[in-house]
């Protein structure tokens, strides 16, 4: 997921809602929670948020787990060369 993906779900979620807030600054009445709760899903139903309320923080930021453990593997590989190769020159040196 790229950063603009990250941004735009908090982006769309912002937008739905200010236009819910901006609802009831045009009738000039004011709302229960419930009722500002009910137009923000609304909203967000209308902007591509699938859920009401906030949108799902792994979509927000998600997790680097995956970049985390292919780099430990490809160290573990490299160890692992490392130490091959220099027990081929430690016996190479001790027995020639």
């Amino acid at each position: 997921m790229s950063g603009q993906d990250r941004s735009g779900t908090w982006e769309r979620y912002m937008e739905a809602k200010r236009q819910a807030f901006s609802e009831e600054e045009r009738t000039g009445e004011p709302r229960t929670l419930e009722e500002l709760e009910e137009a923000i899903a609304r909203a967000a139903e209308s902007s591509g948020i699938p859920e009401t309320g906030m949108p799902p923080r792994a979509s927000v930021h998600p997790s680097n787990k995956g970049s985390w453990s292919r780099w430990f593997y490809r160290l573990l590989v490299l160890v692992f060369f490392a130490l091959v190769a220099g027990l081929i020159w430690w016996g190479n040196r001790s027995q020639g």
